[in-house]
């Protein structure tokens, strides 16, 4: 008996989503309840946790599956190259961060549910990560993409930074930043040729707009006596607005790169010390401020303020 290829696809990927979430809450679930951890484990908050965390990860799937993923499907390939040439790797510099904040909210509401610090971050990587892998499987079935084996390895390398950072100081002293600021409406141009109609407020594809940036803890690397406590270096990561289509295929376009200063914000405003405070420094820190900058390439550029 012959089944219809549409049809047998449909069914496999019908199937993908179901073991999908199926194999992610089980995880959880077995990790959490089974942890032998030292700490106390909040029973009430292990339930919150979750709960919150499957409605956070069948929300996120579903969107992503109607905003990302909603071209027909292919059989499953790798990716052959043009991933390589899509944002001259900028996105590389996304999904890394990506992994990074994932990570992060695993952890952190791990640890809020009892477990120590370091086994906390541990988890949350390896959650992060099978997110990371999970969507890598899926642009295995895109007609203009693949499984990019550098996405995954990028993107699992953000999610277990914070377990390298417990055990390394010099590593603390080194953060991963974002800015996004809308200053061309270079991919929103491109988009239009293609023929697609994009949002406005589609920015974690405006790659044009974004900036990625490492920043360094210089009183940490380099003995002194009147380098503030809350300024660092930071070197950003971007791309120019100068790539075109080919055969509907972006190409050409620069890397920019740049030197800035950079603003640690707990320690700036150390003095506000409320646990909701706190949390807020936190996440605030993962964003770069407007601050002098120096493009060093494709050109030398200041500028007196850049997000």
């Amino acid at each position: 008996m012959f089944v219809n290829k549409s049809i047998k696809s449909n069914i496999i990927y019908m199937n993908f989503k179901k073991l999908f979430l199926f194999i992610v809450l089980s995880c959880f679930l077995k990790i959490t309840f089974s942890s032998n951890d030292t700490t106390e484990i909040n029973s009430n908050r292990i339930i919150i946790v979750s709960s919150s965390l499957a409605l956070a990860l069948s929300g996120s799937y579903y969107y992503i599956e109607n905003s990302w993923w909603s071209e027909q499907q292919k059989n499953f390939h790798f990716d052959q190259g043009p991933d390589l040439v899509y944002a001259l790797n900028v996105d590389k510099a996304g999904h890394f961060l990506g992994g990074l904040y994932a990570a992060d909210i695993f952890s952190n509401s791990f640890e809020w549910a009892g477990l120590n610090s370091k086994r906390a971050n541990l988890y949350g990587a390896f959650f992060a990560s099978g997110i990371q892998l999970a969507i890598e499987i899926k642009d295995g079935y895109a007609p203009h993409w693949g499984f990019s084996k550098w996405d995954l390895i990028l993107g699992s390398a953000g999610s277990f930074w914070p377990v390298m950072q417990d055990y390394s100081k010099d590593l603390k002293a080194i953060n991963f930043k974002f800015s996004y600021y809308r200053h061309s409406n270079a991919y929103f141009d491109l988009e239009a040729q293609r023929g697609k109609q994009i949002s406005l407020y589609n920015w974690q594809d405006d790659y044009p707009n974004q900036t990625y940036w490492i920043t360094f803890d210089i009183n940490h690397f380099v003995e002194n006596c009147c380098w503030p406590d809350w300024l660092n270096l930071a070197v950003g990561f971007g791309i120019d607005e100068t790539q075109y289509l080919d055969n509907l295929t972006k190409a050409g376009g620069n890397n920019e790169w740049y030197i800035a200063l950079d603003y640690d914000v707990p320690k700036i405003l150390k003095n506000w010390k409320s646990p909701t405070a706190k949390k807020i420094k936190y996440w605030l820190n993962y964003f770069h401020l407007p601050s002098p900058t120096i493009r060093i390439l494709p050109k030398l550029e200041f500028y007196p303020l850049y997000l």
